[in-house]
């Protein structure tokens, strides 16, 4: 097994571990929600997601003959973590209800189970939403790449009448990001950071008492941040794994690895970068030359 699936495989473990602890725990009369019991987790996960970054070795992408690193191993763990806590805090919250939602369960163990599990989702999304705000501090060009252009409305209205088929344009020189990504990135951001912040004082209240006149406010916001997200997220999900035209690229989540043939046709800006600049991997060696030779096998193709 390699390291990568390891890492998964501990993962999902752990994760689906915590679940069933969540689940069976609100069940035992007189036990507490991990909210009261636990509090000190939700404030401790952001450092943990920190310090672990701080001793990731992070790989640049590059070309390996046929093949792209697009996503290394800590892209991996940032975006798996991000996203399964994402879906498992939204699919409990909506149980919950909020805002026009009506509460989905009404009994005590369920309700009780449903919170223990946005407990533990929250602590999934803590970690991998701060392990990537840590390694993208660390190296900022992992920020900006994910940052809109001048070319963003233009880009954005091509790519998605490429992919839903209403326009017969080639795709644009996108760069690694399509500049779709790119804008919905924006509302991603805004929707986490104001989600983590009321959270945040939404666990708290459940240790300290916080005023109403903030607690209000803070539902409200959290609410509708939820909504932000959950639009996010279906569109993210519809784009990136539903449609047959992304597929190739959502393999590089598991394997970390898209075709070159892929990367030259759906991201020529992104793929004009990697052959023009000498690329090293994580030992210190040039890879420069094995990006020009490959180069010249596909212009000879």
């Amino acid at each position: 097994m390699t390291r990568r699936a390891l890492i998964g495989v501990v993962t999902m473990l752990v994760f689906v571990m915590g679940i069933a602890y969540a689940v069976r725990i609100a069940a035992v009369d007189g036990s507490r929600l991990l909210f009261d019991s636990a509090w000190w987790m939700v404030f401790a996960t952001p450092f943990v997601g920190m310090l672990a970054a701080a001793f990731t070795k992070r790989r640049d992408p590059r070309v390996e003959g046929s093949r792209v690193l697009r996503h290394d191993d800590a892209a991996i763990v940032e975006h798996w973590t991000h996203g399964v806590g994402t879906a498992v805090l939204l699919g409990s919250g909506i149980a919950l209800g909020f805002l026009f939602v009506p509460r989905l369960i009404s009994e005590q163990a369920p309700v009780w189970g449903a919170m223990n599990i946005h407990f533990v989702a929250a602590i999934i999304f803590l970690f991998g939403t701060f392990y990537y705000a840590a390694n993208t501090l660390l190296a900022q060009h992992r920020f900006a790449e994910h940052l809109p252009t001048k070319n963003a409305f233009t880009f954005t209205v091509q790519h998605y009448g490429h992919l839903l088929g209403v326009k017969t344009c080639h795709m644009p020189p996108e760069d690694k990001y399509f500049e779709s990504e790119k804008m919905a990135y924006i509302m991603a951001l805004v929707g986490s950071v104001l989600i983590i912040i009321t959270g945040l004082l939404k666990a708290l209240a459940h240790v300290v008492d916080v005023p109403g006149a903030v607690m209000g406010p803070a539902n409200l916001v959290h609410d509708l941040a939820s909504i932000v997200m959950l639009a996010f997220f279906l569109a993210h999900v519809f784009f990136a794994a539903i449609l047959p035209a992304s597929w190739p690229v959502l393999g590089s989540m598991f394997t970390g690895y898209v075709s070159a043939e892929q990367v030259k046709k759906e991201h020529a800006g992104w793929y004009r970068r990697l052959t023009a600049t000498s690329t090293r991997d994580c030992d210190g060696d040039d890879s420069s030359e094995a990006a020009k030779v490959h180069v010249t096998q596909l212009r000879n193709s």
